[in-house]
């Protein structure tokens, strides 16, 4: 695969993967605890590998949501 989409927003990995007829599965993971909020569209690619057929196996993960505390400063 030509392509390199980790770290990238999934909108834009996904365009990438689409305009280069690459066919791929998408998995998102999720945290063990629901202790953070997350972002519900900031998904992004922490991983990609190539599987035996050519497909591009892809895993998402959400990004985390800046809480503000009550003195208006971030945690």
């Amino acid at each position: 695969m030509e392509i390199d989409v980790v770290g990238r927003p999934w909108h834009l990995a996904k365009a990438l993967l689409n305009d280069a007829n690459i066919r791929y599965n998408v998995t998102v993971t999720h945290p063990t605890k629901d202790f953070f909020k997350l972002e519900p569209d900031g998904y992004y690619v922490v991983r990609q590998r190539v599987l035996d057929d050519g497909t591009v196996d892809i895993r998402l993960a959400a990004r985390l949501l800046k809480e503000v505390s009550s003195n208006g400063l971030q945690d």
